[in-house]
Order: C-alpha cells, then structure tokens, then sequence
C-alpha cells in the first residue's frame, strides 16, 4: 500500500544563519504525523520550543480531552542555558518563557480515501489542495486573518495556553496537503502564489528535489523577510 509523499522546505530570514531559523517541521513517515511550528523571536529561546512541540506532536497527538496533559508534558523540558554573563533583561526573558504556534496534521486511511485530524494554535495554517482548488484552510480563513499577535503557546506553566482548534476531514488521492508558517501560509491565500506553491511542491516531490520549493520560500521573502517553513504532502489511492 502506498505511503503518502511529502517534502519540507524552510529558509531563515534573510541575513540570519540556519541555526538562528525559528521554524521547525517535523514528521514522522511510519506514522503519518506532520507539524509545523513558528518560534516568536520576543520570547526566549523560542525556537527549541518550537521543536519540542513539534516532536511532541510527532510523538502523540493531543486530544481535545487530555490538551492540558499533553502540554504539561511538552513543557517538562530543559531550555538551553545562555552562554557566559548575562544583562538583567535575560533572567527576566527566561522567567517569562518562550511561545510558538503550532499545526499539526495526523493521516489515517480511511474506507478507500483517506482522514485526517488537525489541532491548530496560531497561525500556522493548513491548506488543503484539490486539483488546484483550495477545499479548506485551517485555523484561518483569508489573508486579512493574519495579525502582529496571533495566539501562541507558551512554554511557562505561569502563562495560560490559548484554546487549540480542531479541524477533522477528509481527502482523496492526488490531493496536496500544505502546512506552512505564518509568512508562508499567508500567500497560500494568493491564487498566484498558490499556484507557485503547488507547482513548486509537485515538481520536488516527484524529482525528490526539495531545492524547487526552497525557491518558492524564499519568492515569500521578497515580499516579507521572516523564517519560511512549508511541508507538502501528496496522498496517493489508499489501497
């Protein structure tokens, strides 16, 4: 039985070096479980968070029931240590935490197609593509959604998390699925830039080139120097 094909793609801001990128994607092929983070550069040490919670979303997937518990275990974590002395601003930084959207996207065959569940917190959104028509986006639903504070989830046990959004649905074969950070997810509602995306994303995944929808990433910059980050997946006929 075929897997589902995907490719990753993230670039860091222009001027910034790869490890200073505070996006994070991660999946895990065996169990068809995606996600993407975006690290908020006003917290402290954003991006290892944003890696925690995408590993813990790998690992298992929150449900609406148990949220608080899966966060409480995501938080039980070591932020990296700061180097040499410190201003007095950076204990402060460290008592406050860090922040992160997260998306994650978790795949099951399902009666000849395929399902899928979703949990969102932020922007980091989820387009899914059909024939070149968008079915759905998830957790927002237009470009002017997109603001200077969306919801973040914060690393402190002092700060209280922001509600997570569910989203379930199905898919069919050659369907695309897009997760993409807030700079890119924001042109997935462009036409034109979509049409880029997916272009760019089928012609990787069938040259298994992620170099094309790297030049994607950083087209978005031209418009928005940010951390870029988009996993493309393509589904194929599930039995």
């Amino acid at each position: 039985m075929p897997a589902p094909e995907w490719i990753a793609a993230t670039v860091p801001k222009r001027g910034n070096r790869s490890e200073e990128n505070e996006d994070t994607t991660a999946v895990s092929s065996d169990a068809l479980r995606f996600a993407v983070s975006d690290g908020a550069t006003e917290g402290w040490e954003s991006g290892p968070w944003a890696a925690r919670l995408v590993a813990a979303y790998i690992e298992r997937p929150p449900e609406p029931a148990d949220f608080a518990d899966w966060l409480g275990a995501a938080r039980d974590w070591t932020p990296p240590a700061p180097d040499g002395p410190q201003p007095w601003y950076v204990a402060e930084k460290q008592e406050q935490g860090s922040f992160a959207t997260l998306i994650g996207l978790d795949l099951r065959r399902s009666r000849g197609g395929w399902a899928w569940r979703a949990v969102a917190i932020g922007d980091s959104c989820l387009v899914h593509v059909r024939g070149g028509t968008v079915a759905l986006t998830f957790p927002l639903e237009s470009a002017g959604a997109f603001g200077s504070r969306p919801p973040l989830v914060p690393s402190a046990t002092a700060s209280p998390c922001p509600e997570p959004e569910w989203c379930a649905g199905r898919a069919e074969a050659g369907d695309l699925l897009l997760l993409a950070t807030d700079a890119a997810a924001a042109r997935l509602f462009d036409p034109a830039a979509r049409a880029a995306a997916v272009a760019a994303g089928g012609a990787a995944l069938d040259t298994r080139n992620p170099a094309l929808l790297l030049d994607w990433c950083r087209a978005v910059q031209n418009t928005l120097n940010d951390d870029v980050s988009i996993v493309a997946i393509r589904l194929p006929a599930a039995d």
